[in-house]
C-alpha cells in the first residue's frame, strides 16, 4: 500500500504532465544544431527524418527548427507506430508533442527516466527509470510507469527491475497490454491496468510474445531447458491457455538460450529463431543458431538449410506468405521460403549478413554491415532480379522508408567517431540526400504506415548527388620506389569484387627481375639445400645398410625407391604402405640408439614384413 505522502506526489505527477503549456516558450531559437547538406539537390523527401544530436531533435523538413521543446540535451526520443506522436526524455522529464506541427501537449515529471515507449497507435506511454533506492526512501519506488495519453491519467506504476525487454507488449488494436513477471506472464485490459484480467502461471517462463493482432490475439511462450530437459515454445489462441492441451502448436529443442521471434504483419504465423549463447561443437565464435516455423493453424517444423552455419538474418514479407532467411559460413546465401518452408528461390551467395524486405514487399535489401564491409545489393523479388548494388562506407544503422522507395543509412557516434550523418538512398543505388554532423546519436524516418503503396519498379537509376566521402582504393599499394616498374616483384591482383564474387588472385605472373646480388644470394641457398639434402640421403643408405643380409634393414631404402603404378587405387595404398614402413624404420635406429620404446611401438615394428608383402604384392 501507497503512504499518504506517495499518493499525493502521485497526483502533482500527474497534474503537472496535462497542464496547459501554451505551445513553444519563445525563446529565441538556438544556433546549436548544424544540418549541413553536402549537395545541392532538388529532392525533397515525402516522409521527414528526425536527426538526435548533442543540440537535440532536428527534422528534415525543417517544422521544429524554431521550436526551443527539441533543443537541448535529449536523452532518448521514440514515435508511436502511426506517427501521429512523439515523446523524448529531456532534463529529467518526458515531453509529448503531436503531428503535425509537432506541438507539445504535455510534460511528465520523471527525474531518472532511461527509456520511453509508446503503443502502436500512441494512445499509451510508458516510462522506465533507473531502479534504485535513494536515502529519504524506506523502499524502493515502482520505476514503469504507464499512461493514458488521451485520458490524461496514470494507469499504473510497476516495479522493473531489468531493463532487458522492460516495454510491455500490446495488441495492435491496444486492447491488450501484457507483461512477464517471476514466473508468470500478467494481461490487462490497455485502459485499466489495476485488475489483472488473464494470468499465465509457467515455472522458469524466460520471455513471451503478444501477436500484433486485431480481434484475434495469439501469444507464444518460451521456457528454457533445465537439467537435460528440453527447452519448448507453446503458440495459444487468448485467453487460451490455461491447459496445456490447448496450445495450437508447440515446439520443443536442445541448445536455445533464448528466442526471438517474428510475427507475420497478419499474425497467421511466426518464426522462432533460438539462439544458444555458446557453440560447444567450435565451430562458431558466434554461438548456434536454429530456425523454427510455427502457425495459428497448428503447423509447426524446422527449417533446413542447404548450407550449415550461423543464421544471420530473417524478414517476412508483408503479405505474409514468404520470408527471407541468410545463413551459413561466408560467403552466407540468401533464400526465399514459403508459408510451407520450402524453397522458393535462392539469390546467390557472398559477405552477407541482413536482409530486409521493403514495407511494399516487392524489393528486398540483401546485405553485409557490421563487421562486414557495408555493402548491398536490391532485389526485384517478382522477378527475382538483381536492380542495383553499391557501397555504403561506415554504416552503423539502416532502414527502409515507409513507402518503400528509399533507404536511409547512418554513420553514429556510438559506433564511429568520425564521418558522422545520414545517408538517403534510392532503391537503384544513387545517392539522394546526404547530411553530416559532428555527433549524430541516431536518425530514423518518422513512421507513416499509409505511404506503403504499390510502384512499378524502375531499373532506369534515378538521377541524384555524388557522395563527398571518399570511398577507399581498391587498389593494392605500391611503395614509391617501385612505382612506374612494369612488373612488380611478388605482385599479386586480388581486387575486391562484389557480393556475389571472391578473390581471383591471377595465376600467371611476370618473372621476377633479380638485381645482381639477389641473385648470388639466390644461387647459394640452393647450393646449400642441395648439400644438405645430399648429406641426408647418405645418412640413411648407411643405416640401411648396416646389415646387408637382413631383409628389414634394406626394406626403407628399397621401399622409397618404388614408383608409382599410374592406378589411383593402387597408388593411394603404396604411399600409405611407404609411409607405414618410414616411421618403422625411424622407430628402428632409435632402437639401435639404445632408446626404451613403448608397447605400441614395438608392435608396430613387429608388422614390417607383413607391410612389405603387401607392398610386393601391389607392385608386381
Amino acid at each position: 500500500m501507497r503512504s499518504q505522502k506517495e499518493k499525493e506526489e502521485m497526483v502533482k505527477t500527474v497534474e503537472h504532465f496535462w497542464k496547459d503549456i501554451g505551445g513553444a516558450s519563445g525563446k529565441p531559437p538556438s544556433q546549436g544544431i548544424q544540418q549541413v547538406p553536402v549537395a545541392d539537390s532538388q529532392f525533397k523527401l515525402k516522409t521527414p527524418i528526425v536527426a538526435h544530436t548533442p543540440e537535440g531533435l532536428s527534422f528534415s523538413d525543417g517544422k521544429v527548427e524554431d521550436n526551443e521543446d527539441f533543443k537541448g540535451s535529449i536523452k532518448a526520443f521514440a514515435f508511436a507506430d502511426n506517427g501521429t506522436r512523439i515523446a523524448w526524455i529531456k532534463s529529467g522529464q518526458v515531453c509529448v508533442a503531436e503531428a503535425p506541427e509537432w506541438t507539445r501537449i504535455g510534460t511528465l515529471k520523471h527525474p531518472r527516466a532511461q527509456e520511453i515507449c509508446f503503443s502502436p497507435k500512441g494512445n499509451y506511454i510508458a516510462v522506465w527509470e533507473s531502479y534504485i533506492k535513494t536515502q529519504d526512501q524506506n523502499q524502493v519506488q515502482p520505476n514503469l510507469s504507464v499512461y493514458d495519453v488521451n485520458g490524461k491519467k496514470l494507469l499504473k506504476a510497476f516495479y522493473q527491475q531489468s531493463q532487458i525487454n522492460w516495454q510491455p507488449q500490446w495488441t495492435y488494436d491496444e486492447t491488450i497490454l501484457a507483461r512477464n513477471v517471476t514466473n508468470e506472464v500478467h494481461f490487462y485490459k490497455a485502459d485499466d491496468l489495476q485488475t489483472i484480467v488473464e494470468k499465465k502461471i509457467l515455472s522458469k517462463v524466460r520471455s513471451f510474445s503478444l501477436s500484433p493482432s486485431t480481434g484475434n490475439h495469439f501469444v507464444t511462450f518460451f521456457v528454457p531447458g533445465v537439467k537435460g530437459s528440453p527447452a519448448f515454445v507453446h503458440l495459444y489462441r487468448y485467453p487460451n491457455f490455461q491447459d496445456t492441451t490447448s496450445a495450437l502448436a508447440n515446439k520443443s529443442f536442445f541448445k536455445a538460450d533464448s528466442v526471438n521471434t517474428y510475427w507475420n504483419k497478419q499474425s497467421t504465423a511466426c518464426l522462432l529463431l533460438t539462439v544458444a549463447e555458446v557453440d560447444k561443437s567450435g565451430t562458431s565464435y558466434y554461438g548456434e543458431q536454429m530456425l523454427f516455423y510455427l502457425s495459428t493453424q497448428g503447423d509447426s517444423s524446422r527449417i533446413t538449410f542447404s548450407k550449415s552455419g550461423n543464421i544471420h538474418s530473417v524478414s517476412w514479407c508483408p503479405n505474409g506468405q514468404e520470408f527471407f532467411v541468410v545463413y551459413g559460413t561466408m560467403p552466407s546465401k540468401a533464400t526465399m521460403f514459403n508459408h510451407k518452408c520450402e524453397v522458393v528461390s535462392e539469390f546467390g551467395e557472398g559477405a552477407r549478413n541482413t536482409v530486409i524486405v521493403n514495407p511494399v514487399g516487392n524489393i528486398v535489401l540483401i546485405g553485409g554491415f557490421g563487421n562486414i564491409s557495408p555493402r548491398y545489393e536490391m532485389w526485384d523479388i517478382k522477378m527475382k532480379k538483381k536492380i542495383s548494388e553499391t557501397e555504403c562506407p561506415d554504416t552503423t544503422h539502416f532502414s527502409w522508408s515507409p513507402c518503400g522507395q528509399y533507404l536511409l543509412t547512418a554513420t553514429c557516434y556510438a559506433r564511429l567517431k568520425v564521418n558522422n550523418g545520414y545517408r538517403v538512398w534510392h532503391y537503384t543505388a544513387v545517392l539522394q540526400q546526404e547530411c553530416s554532423h559532428q555527433e549524430l546519436y541516431s536518425a530514423s524516418w518518422i513512421p507513416s504506415p499509409e505511404a506503403a503503396q504499390p510502384f512499378s519498379i524502375s531499373a532506369k537509376p534515378a538521377s541524384g548527388i555524388t557522395p563527398s566521402t571518399a570511398v577507399a582504393s581498391k587498389q593494392r599499394y605500391v611503395p614509391p620506389s617501385q612505382r612506374g616498374v612494369k612488373s612488380v616483384v611478388g605482385a599479386t591482383k586480388t581486387e575486391k569484387k562484389f557480393l556475389s564474387q571472391v578473390d581471383n588472385p591471377s595465376k600467371e605472373e611476370a618473372p621476377q627481375q633479380l638485381s645482381k646480388a639477389a641473385l648470388k644470394n639466390k644461387k647459394k641457398r640452393e647450393a646449400a639445400k642441395k648439400k644438405r639434402e645430399e648429406e641426408g640421403k647418405e645418412g640413411k643408405e648407411e643405416t640401411c645398410k648396416k646389415s646387408p643380409g637382413s631383409l628389414e634393414q634394406v626394406v626403407p631404402f628399397s621401399a622409397a625407391n618404388i614408383e608409382l603404378t599410374g592406378d589411383p587405387e593402387k597408388d593411394k595404398k603404396i604411399r600409405n604402405l611407404k609411409k607405414k614402413l618410414n616411421a618403422i624404420a625411424k622407430l628402428k635406429v632409435e632402437l639401435e640408439n639404445g632408446k626404451t620404446l613403448e608397447k605400441d611401438q614395438m608392435e608396430k615394428i613387429a608388422t614390417e614384413e607383413k607391410l612389405v608383402r603387401d607392398l610386393e604384392d601391389l607392385v608386381i
